[in-house]
């Protein structure tokens, strides 16, 4: 009886086996799991797509593309998509390209640069990030054949017991682990000043843009008939930073009328204490006179009058 590819559940196992480190010099094996991606709610690229479980934590879009493209001559990678990394990854890159060019560009709506401001950030403190223990990734191929190429040549490596070293032959292109790893984390803690400039000019950049959209938005909306059919009148577009600046002082001006009767209170108390104080120092000082006079009787001297 021919022996068939290892599969559990609807998925097909594929054998790795680790190269040795310093720490273990002996080698191991990884199990990866592979199934047609199918999530509930299919996207255009579903159909062209791999759902791989349980990915070595070292893994990169370096390792599945030298996986799939040269260790199992298979099919060609378009992209990777790891978890917890967002998928909308075309659709950033869409509003960033649209942006640099803004001849050619359609207007982009303040949802879209909502997007794109809240995946802007500083620049990374690791040269290489790693993955969680049992983690999933989506492989997208260029097209369906090379999925389905892809999957044949792994379950036919799965089947023969085909030795797949992983990571072999692109170590030099991958950053290092371990303590050099940390070493450059010490050094990526303090990244250049012009890096930095550069990821907070592009920050405000696209908040500006996106403050300009949402009053681009909130114009047109004003001027939008209600279910009567009328259309809001209204002063007139105002300057966002002259509008600001009214807002601002109207707040100010209400935070004024609401404290006026709390610091009227809060005068009427000092008062008050103020006076319990003067009292207080009127009695002890008329106290202290008496034991004066007390003490000068009893030793027999005539009190002044």
């Amino acid at each position: 009886m021919p022996k068939g590819p290892l599969e559990i559940a609807g998925y097909t196992v594929l054998p790795l086996q680790l190269p040795p480190v310093r720490s273990f010099p002996k080698p191991a094996t990884h199990y990866l799991y592979l199934h047609p991606h199918e999530p509930r709610i299919p996207d255009p690229d579903s159909s062209r797509s791999l759902f791989l479980v349980n990915v070595p934590i070292d893994t990169t879009e370096t390792h599945l593309r030298h996986l799939f493209g040269t260790q199992l001559s298979a099919g060609r990678v378009e992209r990777v998509d790891f978890e917890g990394v967002p998928t909308k990854k075309r659709d950033i890159a869409v509003v960033q390209g649209s942006l640099s060019n803004s001849k050619k560009r359609k207007r982009v709506t303040a949802d879209e640069l909502q997007t794109q401001l809240e995946n802007t950030k500083l620049p990374s403190t690791w040269d290489r990030q790693l993955q969680k223990s049992g983690a999933h990734a989506i492989v997208v191929f260029a097209d369906k054949p090379s999925m389905e190429a892809s999957l044949k040549a792994a379950r036919k490596a799965s089947k023969d017991g085909t030795k797949i070293v992983w990571g072999d032959g692109i170590e030099d292109r991958l950053p290092p682990l371990g303590v050099e790893r940390y070493r450059a984390h010490d050094r990526l803690r303090y990244p250049p000043r012009a890096d930095l400039l550069r990821a907070v000019n592009d920050y405000m950049t696209v908040f500006h843009q996106a403050e300009e959209a949402r009053a681009r938005e909130a114009a047109r909306k004003v001027q939008e008939p209600d279910e009567d059919g009328f259309i809001t009148v209204t002063r007139g577009p105002k300057n966002n930073s002259v509008a600001r600046e009214e807002e601002i002082k109207e707040l100010v001006e209400k935070q004024k009328k609401q404290t006026e009767g709390l610091e009227d209170f809060y005068r009427f108390q000092t008062r008050e204490k103020r006076k319990e104080r003067q009292n207080e120092l009127l009695k002890k000082f008329e106290e202290d006179k008496k034991k004066l006079e007390e003490m000068k009787r009893r030793k027999g001297k005539i009190l002044p009058e």
